[in-house]
């Protein structure tokens, strides 16, 4: 039975949330239109748009759109289907990623679809008008039997997905479905190795293997992620291996750079402030750019902002009040649109342990901001082009960053803002969409499917 005739449960829809919430104001900033909370279907959420809604052109505005609408004008006759899928669906950097391209493909005239275990309010409301189906399975091992259901119901020409876990999931469920299966890596293993050492992310190493074999391509979003990956693939597997840039900038970066600011005070004082965004999780190494601040706020009358939220929030804040920096670092927690602090910020500073790519950093870019990143694994090296467009500094020597901060502070040179501001812009959805379907295009053109 195709999809399109499921019929909705009888238990009523979930219940509504405002307009004006979190998961909705987010899916405004990702640039992916109008939400709809409290939608629910067995295996659907919203209806399936038609082929000519999805190739209808993006609103005016904004760097990409009009690229993005000559780019639907050659929508593919290979590809016109796509389902992408997440476990759930949240405000993390690879489930971003995943919705813009959703937005992108949508923009080149391809039906998409995105399948989560659980489609809740909120994660209807992030999904903005991208079609979201619930896979409705609370126990892990059902996943792979409900993703293969919808794949044999809805028979999308490439399923998509994403991390690790998922990607297995994906692999598993897709086999004996006919459909093309891409999956996509967005950071280094060995830098997860180290961060989660549980034996469930042991085994899911493990599976890797045997997994993507059934892989019709596998996409890491760096080419330090791919060299990374390919140290546990076959040396059959590695021909599948591809590289494509994460789809950072939306079609309307530039309107929301220029947005009012959420809220008054930002720096404080006219204090130049220095910027950094991301979770709060251990990873991301907050506490270790909070020390470097420690340094260098004395002589140069600096603020310290940060926009994110996550488990590390409580002992962030002792950090600053352990330090006495309560009236010059604050935790801004989450904002639904971090480009204007960007684009207000004297310097950006990521101090991540590792990072597949590194969104944030062409986000500042793009803004204007000076950049100062620790050179981690694996995707600031190459975001920044070996520190051409910012500057590098070893991972875990607040000293080293807090020089490379006051650095950009002092003698941040134009040109080279510039320049990257010039780079950065090769980071938008509309080129990696196209990517994405050329790619697309490829393995439908290849035969049969890999199993």
């Amino acid at each position: 039975m195709h999809a399109a005739a499921l019929s909705r449960r009888s238990g009523g829809a979930l219940p509504a949330r405002s307009a004006r919430t979190q998961p909705a104001r987010a899916a405004h900033r990702l640039g992916l239109g109008r939400a709809h909370p409290g939608r629910r279907q067995a295996l659907r959420v919203q209806p399936a748009r038609t082929r000519a809604q999805a190739a209808a052109p993006l609103r005016r505005g904004g760097a990409d759109g009009g690229r993005l609408s000559a780019l639907a004008q050659t929508a593919s006759a290979t590809v016109r289907s796509v389902l992408l899928y997440l476990p759930q669906l949240k405000l993390g950097g690879a489930e971003i990623s995943i919705l813009r391209l959703a937005q992108g493909l949508q923009a080149c005239g391809v039906a998409v679809a995105l399948a989560v275990h659980r489609a809740d309010p909120a994660a209807q409301a992030l999904a903005g008008d991208i079609e979201l189906l619930s896979l409705d399975a609370g126990r892990t091992l059902a996943v792979p039997r409900r993703l293969a259901q919808l794949l044999r119901q809805r028979r999308p020409d490439v399923l998509v997905s994403a991390l690790t876990h998922s990607n297995i999931v994906a692999a598993l469920a897709a086999r004996g479905t006919g459909v093309r299966t891409v999956l996509t890596e967005h950071a280094p293993i060995a830098s997860m190795r180290r961060l989660d050492r549980s034996r469930r992310y042991r085994a899911t190493v493990a599976l890797m293997p045997w997994a993507y074999r059934h892989a019709d391509a596998i996409v890491a979003v760096s080419e330090g992620v791919r060299e990374d990956i390919a140290a546990h693939l076959s040396q059959e597997q590695r021909r599948r291996l591809h590289v494509i840039a994460n789809p950072v900038l939306p079609r309307d970066w530039r309107e929301r750079a220029d947005a009012p600011l959420a809220e008054d005070g930002y720096g404080g004082d006219g204090a130049p402030t220095i910027l950094s965004v991301g979770r709060l999780s251990e990873e991301k190494n907050f506490a270790g750019l909070i020390r470097a601040f420690a340094r260098l706020r004395t002589p140069l009358r600096l603020h310290l902002a940060i926009v994110g939220e996550g488990p590390q929030r409580p002992a962030l804040q002792a950090l600053i009040d352990e330090l006495g920096l309560g009236r010059v670092v604050r935790l801004l927690g989450q904002r639904d649109n971090p480009y204007p602090y960007m684009r207000r910020a004297r310097v950006f500073a990521l101090a991540s342990q590792f990072e597949g790519f590194g969104n944030v950093l062409i986000e500042a870019m793009a803004c204007g901001a000076p950049v100062v990143s620790t050179d981690c694994p694996v995707g600031p090296r190459e975001v920044l082009a070996g520190g051409r467009y910012g500057l590098l500094v070893p991972p875990d020597d607040p000293g080293a960053l807090a020089e490379a901060i006051e650095r950009q502070v002092r003698h941040a040179d134009p040109q080279a803002l510039a320049a990257a501001r010039e780079h950065a812009l090769q980071f938008t959805v509309e080129r990696s969409a196209g990517r994405y379907l050329r790619l697309f295009e490829r393995l439908m053109g290849d035969g049969a499917v890999r199993r």
